[in-house]
């Protein structure tokens, strides 16, 4: 019995190694799985969390005028690294092919580079912002925007994350 499986085996791997035929199936890698929410990829968020937080919970908590619209305090957001990943992931991308859009260079939304990351959103909302180089300029920015601002005062996000890549910064905001 040993005799044959010695044999068996060095014939299946001569089989399994000295294929003649070229590979035809080429699968592309997943990026859901290498960009996951579990995944250890290394990224350099150059903000101040507890500052931003602060100040996006601070308008929240006062409420203020978004253009025409009186908006009402509302309950404030906690951090979400899950959404801190996803705005820092586009900020990236904003910044290494030099545009600036809510829409992906693959067609993504705000809602499909957040499902990426692992958060199962029910609701979501994006802000992006270019040029300033403080967490408080870039809130203020937002603030100073009625469409950012109506986004940052939504009653129905619970959640916030902020990636800076250089001076192009992306807030998403969810709620699971």
């Amino acid at each position: 019995m040993k005799a044959s499986l010695s044999i068996i085996i060095p014939v299946f791997c001569l089989l399994a190694a000295c294929t003649k035929e070229p590979l035809t199936t080429v699968s592309k890698p997943n990026t859901t799985s290498a960009l996951g929410p579990d995944s250890i990829f290394s990224y350099t968020n150059t903000i101040n969390k507890d500052v931003l937080l602060a100040l996006v919970n601070d308008a929240r908590n006062k409420g203020c005028n978004c253009g025409d619209n009186v908006m009402p305090a509302v309950a404030p957001v906690k951090w979400s690294q899950r959404l801190e990943k996803a705005a820092w992931l586009h900020s990236k991308e904003m910044s290494d092919s030099n545009y600036l859009s809510h829409t992906g260079k693959n067609g993504s939304t705000a809602g499909d580079r957040i499902k990426r990351m692992g958060y199962n959103w029910k609701t979501y909302c994006e802000n992006i912002a270019l040029g300033y180089l403080s967490e408080k300029e870039t809130v203020d920015g937002w603030l100073k925007s009625p469409t950012h601002c109506r986004a940052l005062m939504n009653a129905s996000v619970t959640e916030t994350g902020i990636g800076r890549y250089g001076t192009i910064w992306t807030q998403e905001l969810a709620t699971r």
